[in-house]
């Protein structure tokens, strides 16, 4: 590494975990000297001369029980890296180890995406040559000798070079004992008696279902946007989000901007007034309203702690309602709805035309404090995994799921920064793009919780079970306040 590869030794050095260097290294292996890298716990079964022949890449996937891991992040399949075959000095390899660089920052977690085959998997996808690969099924490599194989595919669909033991030791399950289940019963009591709860048959009594459905249109033009700016105590930033708002390479004419003043206490009101009368004519439309029914004045210092979390998010997600069943009167023609807080202080100028051509009805960018820090809105997450019991039910506090930044089961944007997109459970509503048929099919912001979610958290959850999945894109980024 330190000889052929001594800008990546800092990284090589600094994993904490040696699966991690020797993902790493195989892929540098590769790009070096070509050949065929297999890991230790491999066994031969056929000549390998064949593969020394071939031009390309050469991969399989993993077995198809494990392409969950996969699916779940939105990829169709899982490609396995305990072998793999390539010329030397293929460009491929540079975009994995890309990839691996990208991914260092979050180098603690998970290490199929970190360096792992989700890391691979999103090369290959995001490859623009897919010619320059062979791609097969499990059979090749992955399989034990003697296992029933189902859909064979690829060049080689009648051969298996070698069969794969799966003896990784750096992943183990730990299971809850006695007491921690009785803890449990306990919890899961106490949860059952905590209050009103939003059932998925009451949602779907109240929603519009083929509306809520309906296919996105296929348009050339670019669509009529109403930008909801939900605002309290924003005078330190009113200014500058929306010179953010002016920089967006959209017609401002197809944009209508509604202010949503809440119960602030600073000079906002005075500054809309005065951004009103400033930009009234740049838009298609510049007006504020009054939410009368707001989140709770809660000091800095105390607005994140767990016990004010409920009481909080419940009066926001009463503040977006109110604002939405407002706006949706004002600009009727809008067929998409932008939320962005009013602290958000950088946009990428293409920020609408890439969040449309998500092509999904519930789209949202990474929300950061800095462009390559990690993610400021952890509301937008992804579940990868199933929790158990004694897991879950430790992490409600106040009758909703409040579990800390790196539980495992969740995912937020920055953990994801291999992907391009990806689809989510939860979303934030730093910046959110929530096409016109979902809100007037219904779908609102849950102010009493839903699966144990509340506001953005369960509005993006309730989407996706009612057939809308929400669409995270963790390589564009919006710039929050950091003050």
């Amino acid at each position: 590494m330190a000889a052929e590869f001594p800008d990546l030794l800092p990284l090589f050095d600094g994993y904490s975990r040696p699966v991690q260097r020797a993902d790493l290294a195989r892929y540098c292996l590769l790009k070096r000297f070509g050949g065929v890298y297999t890991d230790i716990d491999t066994r031969c079964l056929a000549p390998l001369a064949p593969l020394a022949e071939d031009t390309r890449i050469i991969l399989c996937e993993e077995p198809p029980e494990r392409h969950h891991h996969a699916q779940r992040r939105g990829l169709p399949t899982l490609f396995f890296n305990g072998v793999m075959a390539s010329p030397a000095g293929h460009p491929f390899w540079d975009k994995v180890i890309d990839l691996c660089v990208r991914m260092y920052p979050r180098k603690n977690g998970d290490v199929l995406e970190t360096t792992g085959p989700l890391l691979l998997t999103a090369a290959v996808l995001q490859w623009p040559d897919q010619d320059a690969f062979r791609l097969h099924s499990s059979h090749l490599f992955a399989e034990r000798e003697g296992t029933p194989t189902g859909n064979r595919h690829g060049h080689w669909q009648n051969t298996a070079f070698c069969e794969h033991f799966w003896n990784g030791s750096w992943f183990r399950e730990k299971r809850p004992n006695a007491m921690r289940r009785s803890v449990t019963a306990l919890r899961k009591l106490r949860h059952a008696m905590s209050g009103r709860k939003l059932l998925l048959s009451d949602a779907r009594q109240r929603i519009d279902a083929p509306l809520l459905l309906r296919p996105l249109a296929d348009g050339q033009e670019l669509p009529e946007t109403t930008i909801l700016v939900p605002v309290r105590n924003g005078a330190a930033t009113l200014q500058r989000n929306i010179e953010q708002i002016l920089n967006l390479d959209y017609p401002k004419q197809r944009l209508h901007l509604v202010y949503g003043q809440g119960d602030s206490t600073d000079n906002t009101s005075s500054i809309i007034a005065d951004l009103t009368a400033r930009y009234a004519e740049t838009f298609a439309s510049l007006t504020s309203v009054r939410t009368d029914r707001n989140a709770p004045h809660l000091a800095h210092s105390r607005r994140w702690r767990q016990a004010y979390q409920f009481r909080r998010r419940a009066g926001l997600a009463r503040a977006r309602n109110d604002l939405l069943q407002q706006a949706m009167g004002l600009t009727s023609a809008s067929s998409w709805f932008l939320w962005l807080d009013s602290d958000v202080i950088g946009l990428p100028s293409n920020l609408l035309q890439s969040l449309l051509a998500a092509r999904s009805k519930i789209v949202t960018p990474d929300c950061v404090l800095a462009m390559d820090g990690p993610s400021y809105d952890l509301n937008a997450f992804l579940d990868v995994g199933e929790p158990n019991d004694c897991e879950y039910y430790r992490h409600l506090h106040g009758g909703i799921l409040q579990p800390p930044p790196h539980y495992w089961v969740r995912r937020h944007l920055h953990d994801l920064r291999y992907l391009e997109q990806v689809p989510l459970n939860g979303v934030g509503g730093t910046v959110l793009l929530v096409h016109s048929d979902v809100h007037r099919s219904g779908l609102i912001f849950p102010e009493i919780p839903y699966r144990d979610l509340l506001e953005t958290e369960g509005f993006g959850q309730l989407a996706r079970d009612l057939g809308v999945t929400p669409v995270g894109l963790p390589q564009l980024k919006a710039i929050h306040d950091a003050s």
